[in-house]
């Protein structure tokens, strides 16, 4: 019996290694590339299940048998099915595959790269995704990339957006506000763009942007759409970062827009509607700039400092433990407020900037609202954005 089990066991490492020219690294699957130097994050499948789980932080490098690789494409498929819950995309990253993640019900954030050109087919088709940034260099978002993402409600088009294929949107149900830096419509190729999303708020950039839009077949359709001039929206928020995976600093965002992160260069290194930002600890103290956006304006920023020896600080933390978040809910129109909030300012904005509600917490809050709208939610320092 005890040899039975080791051999299973042994089936199953090899099964994740199996293919040849891959390698393993921190969890993530490897194979190589046709270029030297180069490989790209591949599927992980043990006995038949693609293993991924949980939160992914891709490195730009990968060390193999004392070399170093860059890391520079997602294979079709790589993450397709998986568990995985949490992925930020490096920039040295500049091709994904078909259908990368396709199914990952699980999947509620992604940072994509900023090098990248095109959402491939059937990349984010059935995810549990709820806000999507798409980095400015896209120009082509493809067949049923996001389809079938039952909670998405918020999108970030990039001004540099020419193309949007066939299905692309479609069957995302709770899809309620779009935000297009374009100045004038992406073209539409194909059928069912939108097929089953309705009274969705299109933000664009200004008056003549608004002209341009009204005008065009897919894009004017007022069963589809609203069109709005870009209104700045501002609410101050101070995150408090914590250490994850000790090399990590991870800085706690909500669905408040999206927000650019910068590093102590004042270089952009990502654009994220995630839920957090993951900033790496470098060999000295490093202060990063995060500004909050909609891809058409940019709101106040504000700093984070990652010191240089994560690991201490979280000695430090685990001394004096961070105040535990509050739980947030929305269901069927009313606002829950739950948690350790006793004191603290509950307040509530429409995505106009309108306050809904505003008064000091004793308890848990309900709180009634309007329905089908997207509000910001403030209690103390920290910010979430929510669909009702």
């Amino acid at each position: 019996m005890k040899i039975k089990h080791i051999i299973y066991f042994l089936a199953l490492i090899l099964t994740s290694i199996a293919h040849a020219g891959n390698f393993v690294s921190g969890g993530v699957v490897y194979s190589f590339s046709s270029r030297n130097g180069e490989v790209m994050v591949d599927e992980n499948i043990i006995g038949g299940v693609n293993a991924y789980k949980g939160v992914y932080i891709l490195p730009e490098t990968v060390n193999y048998e004392g070399e170093n690789f860059t890391v520079t494409s997602i294979a079709e498929g790589a993450f397709a099915n998986s568990k995985a819950t949490d992925v930020v995309i490096p920039n040295s990253i500049t091709e994904i595959g078909d259908e990368a993640f396709l199914g990952c019900d699980e999947l509620v954030s992604v940072t994509l790269p900023l090098y990248i050109t095109e959402i491939p087919r059937e990349c984010f088709l059935g995810t549990g995704l709820v806000s999507v940034a798409i980095p400015d260099g896209v120009k082509r978002i493809g067949y049923a990339a996001f389809e079938s993402c039952s909670y998405l409600h918020t999108v970030m088009l990039p001004s540099s957006l020419k193309l949007i294929d066939a299905y692309a949107f479609s069957e995302c149900h709770n899809l309620y506000e779009i935000y297009s830096a374009a100045l004038m419509p992406p073209k539409v190729s194909g059928w069912g763009i939108f097929s089953g999303v309705s009274n969705v708020d299109l933000v664009v950039a200004d008056d003549e942007a608004i002209d341009a839009y009204s005008s065009d077949k897919t894009w004017g359709d007022e069963d589809l759409f609203t069109l709005f001039p870009n209104e700045d929206v501002y609410l101050s928020q101070l995150p408090v970062g914590d250490a994850f995976m000790q090399d990590w600093e991870r800085v706690p965002l909500g669905h408040y827009l999206a927000y650019k992160v910068l590093d102590e260069n004042d270089e952009l290194v990502a654009i994220t509607a995630g839920d957090y930002c993951y900033l790496p600890a470098m060999d000295h103290d490093a202060t990063y700039t995060i500004i909050p956006t909609t891809m058409i304006w940019d709101s106040d920023p504000f700093n984070i400092t990652v010191e240089k020896t994560i690991g201490i600080r979280q000695h430090i933390d685990d001394a004096f433990p961070a105040e535990p978040e509050p739980i947030i809910v929305a269901r069927n129109g009313i606002l829950y407020v739950y948690g350790d909030n006793y004191n603290k300012w509950v307040s509530v904005w429409d995505m106009n900037g309108r306050l809904y509600y505003q008064r000091i917490s004793s308890d848990a809050q309900v709180i009634d609202l309007p329905r089908n709208r997207v509000y910001i939610v403030k209690v103390g320092n920290y910010v979430k954005k929510v669909f009702l």
